[in-house]
């Protein structure tokens, strides 16, 4: 039933959205959509999603957004908390852009496709990212690229703390917990969870200089660590 509702909400959201982005004034409009978008995707899967220290962030606010991945619940479920004002991209696997209308909206609404076995490409992808990223706009990544372990994490890529490092835009480090319960990899059926995702204090980036790098990596990931524990270790 949930893929099925998720299916259409996708077609019946990113078709008119794909034209709407062109018209200009309507932007904000289409990532109303998309949190739309998410919001039924999680509604259909049975699941609650609870937020933390999301009302202390500005609405106005420019971040990159820094996630840990458990599940595929994880894009729908963030983008169904997101607020539209940050008009949040992503940077996603290449193959999801393959994917008939999902993939074709994700290429039109701005999302960037980043290859995991070609590390060539990276200066690619940042470039092209701080050419499309706008001052009213954030962005998405995952640091990990894949899902990362039950209640632990990956080692981080640091392309994203790079691209932070370059444009000046705070970091923001968001735990999610309860969505590989909901949804585990290679799962098909979702169990209806209590999810919930975790916003931390945003980690300014203007002063910093691009060699610090690995220690912004390093502080973001303690923050997520702690962020995404169960709400009783919290």
């Amino acid at each position: 039933m949930a893929w099925i509702v998720g299916a259409f909400a996708t077609v019946g959201l990113t078709l008119p959205a794909m034209v709407m982005v062109l018209v200009p004034g309507l932007r904000l409009t289409v990532f109303r959509m998309a949190k739309l978008w998410g919001r039924i995707c999680v509604w259909a899967t049975g699941c609650t999603v609870d937020t933390d220290g999301l009302a202390d962030l500005d609405l106005n606010g420019r971040y990159v957004v820094v996630v840990n991945h458990q599940s595929a619940l994880d894009i729908p479920v963030l983008m169904s908390v997101l607020p539209a004002e940050w008009r949040t991209v992503f940077w996603a696997k290449k193959s999801l852009f393959k994917i008939p209308v999902l993939g074709w909206a994700m290429k039109t609404l701005g999302h960037m496709p980043v290859d995991r076995l070609n590390r060539r490409t990276a200066s690619q992808t940042l470039f092209k990212s701080q050419q499309r990223i706008e001052n009213t706009r954030s962005l998405l990544v995952f640091p990990e690229e894949t899902y990362g372990p039950e209640g632990g994490l990956l080692p981080f890529q640091r392309g994203s703390f790079l691209f932070a490092l370059k444009t000046g835009m705070a970091v923001l480090p968001v735990g999610v917990w309860g969505t590989r319960t909901a949804l585990p990899p290679n799962g098909r059926l979702v169990t209806p969870t209590p999810l919930r995702v975790c916003f931390g204090v945003p980690i300014p980036t203007t002063d910093l200089p691009v060699s610090a790098r690995a220690e912004l990596t390093e502080q973001a990931r303690r923050m997520i660590t702690g962020l995404s524990q169960p709400p009783s270790s919290v």
